[in-house]
């Protein structure tokens, strides 16, 4: 007798055949239908401790590798728990799919709550309030279609994750008919009008800088970047979605445009062109970074049409209207450029003049600490903190998708749950923390360590938030709420089975690094801590307008 899979195991079936290999979530007595699924390609459920973390794994994960990970969730609460990370992942791009079960139909009533476990007059609409799609299916039809309309959205372009609402009665409905195909839509290119302009500021423009964001890695079109920026001769910047691109490539501002030496060249260009980026304020000092006269951008999403005015706005997919470009430029007769700028000179005399500096000198040894000790081609996610700060700007990254840093929306306690993603599929994952984001998500330790997952979790720990502790110091008030009562971490790290070791001085963490890093090849988590407050970097917010 054959196996009729439920409504919930026809969803798994369908994201499995499709490339979700990995689900995150916390069964609930609303969506155990999800943990009941036994079909032959289904993503492997890695079982979390709290659905926050299952959205920020999911995140991580993509991030990461460009793999789509799924977020199974209950209803009310559990759906709840998820906001902010799915809000992280929204904002920042990343296609994260939330699927949680809701009260069921045959319990509602038309006219309201009636005081069901769970209940929620609208649960999508926690979603749709950063602009996501929310299905809601109410027939084990509409639950196919929705997850076959979610698929699409998450490939983009642009990526963009939603959720989906499903009554647990119907979740356990079974799923008779065919698991269906889903094809690729074809994609469009940009107006020829639109090209033409956009190659007319070019022509006209000798000093030319490209802005390269996380749209450039999602499209892969990094190739293509290149070649641009070496016909232009362009010094190219990064948005932080964006580091590791062009890695090694003389044209590249390996700095942060908040430092005035990248700052300056910035200011100096006549044409600035943006390319897969939304150019939002945490990589531009809210828009008060000296721009050129003129600015261009080939992104998609809408987000950019709210920031700084534009010559010439390419909405398409990069992959068809990169190539539109070079084509019409070779039209009218644009000839190869040398650079117009020593862009490689720049990350040499910001690293020199900031390891002058006794405020900086420690964190900038710190990072040069990390890129000696942590591999390439292990990952690397960062928190919100002082430490993650300085490693998400200043470090030098060897390729795309190696750093993640959570400045889309800002949610502190990232890196510890959102590590949890690449090392689900045996990628080597730094988790850079301060003291204070740990506490989030302490419970995912216990994640680390049932799954055997390659995690280092790198602790810089000053004794409580130390970035708003700097903030009350800058803007003149009472030092309240940022001193913490801290674990004791060799202890912690026990009680889940973790080894810990502490380091006494900067010098040694590349070391502690390598020895990490080879027990998480063994399948061993470990951590690592440093005690040390930490000047921040002028990519913070209270420093962005020093002289």
């Amino acid at each position: 007798m054959s196996h009729v899979p439920s409504v919930a195991g026809a969803i798994l079936e369908l994201l499995g055949r499709h490339g979700v290999t990995r689900a995150f979530g916390i069964p609930g007595v609303h969506n155990l239908p999800f943990w009941d699924a036994d079909t032959e390609s289904a993503p492997r459920i890695v079982g979390v401790r709290h659905e926050q973390a299952a959205g920020y794994a999911a995140d991580g994960l993509y991030r990461a590798t460009g793999d789509l990970g799924a977020a199974l969730l209950t209803s009310g609460p559990g759906a709840a728990n998820v906001v902010a990370a799915f809000g992280e992942a929204f904002v920042s791009g990343s296609p994260v799919i939330v699927l949680a079960s809701e009260v069921g139909q045959s319990l509602r009533s038309a006219n309201g709550p009636r005081g069901i476990l769970h209940e929620m007059t609208n649960q999508g609409a926690m979603f749709e309030a950063f602009g996501a799609t929310a299905r809601r299916a109410r027939t084990r039809q509409e639950a196919i279609a929705s997850t076959v309309l979610a698929l699409r959205e998450a490939w983009g372009p642009p990526p963009a994750g939603s959720y989906i609402g499903i009554p647990t009665d119907v979740l356990g409905e079974e799923w008779t008919a065919a698991i269906p195909h889903i094809p690729r839509m074809p994609t469009h290119g940009a107006d020829p009008h639109d090209i033409s302009t956009l190659a007319e500021l070019v022509e006209a423009s000798p000093r030319i800088v490209l802005w390269l964001g996380g749209g450039v890695v999602s499209a892969g079109v990094e190739a293509g970047a290149r070649a641009l920026a070496h016909r232009l001769g362009a010094p190219v910047i990064t948005s932080y979605a964006g580091r590791g691109l062009l890695a090694g490539d003389p044209l590249l501002v390996d700095a942060p445009v908040h430092e005035p030496e990248a700052g300056a060249l910035l200011a100096d260009a006549d044409l600035l062109l943006i390319v897969g980026s939304s150019f939002d304020g945490m990589n531009t000092k809210n828009w008060r970074l000296p721009l050129p006269r003129r600015r261009a951008a080939m992104t998609l999403g809408r987000m950019i049409e709210e920031t700084v005015d534009l010559d010439c706005l390419i909405s398409a997919d990069l992959a068809l209207s990169l190539p539109a470009l070079a084509e019409t430029l070779d039209d009218r007769g644009v000839a190869d450029r040398d650079p117009w700028a020593d862009a490689s000179s720049i990350r040499p005399r910001v690293v020199t003049r900031l390891l002058d500096d006794p405020r900086t000198q420690p964190a900038m040894t710190w990072v040069q600490q990390v890129d000696a000790g942590w591999p390439a081609e292990a990952a690397v996610v960062c928190d919100m903190a002082v430490g993650a700060y300085w490693y998400g700007g200043y470090s030098s990254q060897p390729r795309a998708r190696r750093l993640q840093y959570p400045v889309g929306w800002g949610t502190l306690g990232y890196a510890l749950p959102a590590a949890i993603g690449p090392a689900s599929v045996g990628i080597p994952t730094l988790a850079v923390c301060g003291d204070g984001g740990p506490m989030f998500a302490l419970g995912e330790l216990a994640t680390y360590a049932q799954e055997s997952l390659p995690i280092t979790l790198l602790i810089v720990d000053d004794g409580g938030y130390g970035m708003l502790r700097f903030d009350q110091q800058a803007f003149g008030h009472p030092e309240r709420g940022v001193d913490l009562l801290t674990p004791e971490w060799g202890a912690l790290g026990m009680a889940f089975g973790i080894g810990v070791e502490r380091v006494d001085h900067v010098s040694e963490i590349a070391a502690a690094l390598g020895r990490a890093h080879q027990a998480n090849l063994r399948g061993e988590p470990r951590l690592v801590v440093w005690s040390q407050a930490l000047f921040p970097p002028r990519t913070t917010s209270p420093r962005w307008f020093e002289s």
